[in-house]
């Protein structure tokens, strides 16, 4: 005998041929569904396109998003983000931050499939996205939530949204070899241009957008000068000077700021994006491009060492009363302005909230709400004392230690807290795989010190 089929023996009534009835738990509920619309989806197009626009600009995307998926009427009278994620400053995910996995599983390892986390550093929301890309790229630096990519095969830049999936293309990073090598007079014959790109990934990126092009302006850390492409450019644009210190730049609307302490005074420069507007005959060949203005000075002897972190869409400056930086103050950039502009005296802020402030090689400001281990109204040092990450209480003036181990240079105690992954986003070599470039302080991580963060 063969196999019987597993088929369901019909019932009696189903073998007389008599309609089978609907049993009442069905029965209710086919009664409670609605058969018209919901009234939410016949809203007025103008109403839901002004709510749209109220969601966007509260600054997360994904909740415009998530507004959209409300229903089709709601998506149809709204513009869809998808194609327009880069060339439209609205839909950049200025709150989202790349957050390493940990387990030792950088963004892009072969293990976690594409998939990447995001961390909004303002609601402390966690999501995954998939970013094929990463498979064959290299993560220079995250402005505005985007992610600036360097292509492994021939070193394009390459400007990601990473929950649209829109890219912009700029020129690849040999094209500053040239202009540098014209510049020094210095061209090392021993290496090659692919070793030589490497000391260009050591980089901060502002992105400004104008109706004609995309523009990137890069301070490039380790040579100390700047450049800038726009979308059809063939080649990065290199600037004919230098300076003294590029490290700790912070990207903000589009410019670069850059926060200079001397033994006399201490100065904030800007670095405004060069204007993009149609070049004609008359034009001087002579033009060295976007230039630093000092837009803020004082004296050294009253604040030292300063730092700046954008916190709720505006800069502010961290400056210490001493050298060891055992007590600090905060200052907003906008009253040291006035303040250069004949105004009163700035005076520090007695607090700053919910924020807790990260500083590293990198900067950020991190909502402590529904975070136990980030307290509130604090500044987090990564660098400040040797294999310890301490923590500054704005509200008692008070320095103590944020969490045992330092992320930074030893490997930190099991089990990590949530204080140890933000600080990986301070530092860009947790983004990619091994160190990246050559940095005065590498961590000491050795075959037999070896580590897995979160572990």
């Amino acid at each position: 005998m063969g196999r019987m089929a597993n088929r369901r023996r019909p019932s009696p009534a189903e073998a007389a041929g008599c309609p089978i009835p609907i049993p009442p738990k069905r029965r209710r509920r086919a009664e409670a569904t609605p058969t018209t619309s919901s009234p939410w989806s016949s809203m007025h197009e103008d109403l839901v396109s002004r709510i749209a626009e109220r969601v966007l600009a509260a600054g997360d995307v994904l909740d415009y998003v998530r507004f959209r998926a409300v229903c089709p009427q709601w998506r149809s009278c709204t513009v869809d983000p998808r194609g327009r994620g880069v060339a439209d400053p609205r839909f950049h995910p200025r709150r989202w931050t790349m957050l390493p996995e940990g387990h030792g599983l950088h963004p892009g390892h072969a293990k976690l499939r594409g998939q990447v986390r995001f961390f909004n550093r303002y609601t402390g929301a966690f999501v995954r996205v998939r970013i094929p890309e990463l498979k064959d790229h290299f993560i220079l630096d995250s402005p505005d939530g985007l992610l600036l990519l360097e292509r492994d095969a021939d070193t394009a830049v390459r400007l990601l949204h990473p929950f649209t999936g829109d890219i912009c293309e700029l020129p690849p990073l040999t094209s500053l070899i040239p202009q540098l090598d014209r510049l020094t007079d210095n061209r090392p014959r021993h290496q090659g241009d692919k070793h030589r790109v490497q000391s260009f990934r050591r980089v901060a990126a502002a992105v400004s957008v104008s109706p004609a092009a995309v523009t990137v302006l890069l301070a490039l850390e380790h040579i100390c000068r700047f450049a800038h492409a726009s979308t059809g450019d063939r080649a990065w644009t290199l600037t004919t000077w230098s300076t003294s210190r590029v490290a700790r730049t912070l990207p903000f609307q589009g410019s670069l700021y850059l926060a200079c302490w001397g033994s006399e005074e201490t100065s904030i420069l800007r670095l405004d994006p060069p204007a993009l507007l149609q070049q004609d005959e008359d034009e001087d060949d002579d033009d060295d491009g976007p230039q630093l203005h000092t837009i803020a000075q004082w004296p050294s002897k009253r604040m030292r060492l300063p730092q700046l972190v954008e916190c709720d869409s505006e800069i502010l400056v961290v400056c210490s009363t001493d050298h060891d930086r055992s007590h600090l103050v905060v200052l907003r950039l906008a009253d040291l302005l006035l303040l250069g502009q004949g105004g009163q005296r700035a005076v520090p802020l007695p607090s700053i909230g919910d924020y807790c402030l990260f500083f590293g090689m990198r900067s950020m400001a991190v909502s402590a709400k529904g975070l136990p281990s980030v307290a509130a109204n604090s500044i987090i040092l990564c660098d400040s004392i040797k294999d310890r990450l301490m923590q500054f209480n704005l509200g008692d003036a008070t320095l103590s230690l944020a969490c045992d181990g330092d992320i930074v240079r030893t490997p930190p105690p099991s089990p990590h807290s949530i204080v140890h992954h933000l600080v990986t986003c301070c530092y860009r070599y947790f983004w990619n795989k091994g160190l990246i470039y050559c940095s005065r302080t590498k961590p000491n991580w050795g075959t037999k010190n070896r580590w897995r963060l979160g572990a």
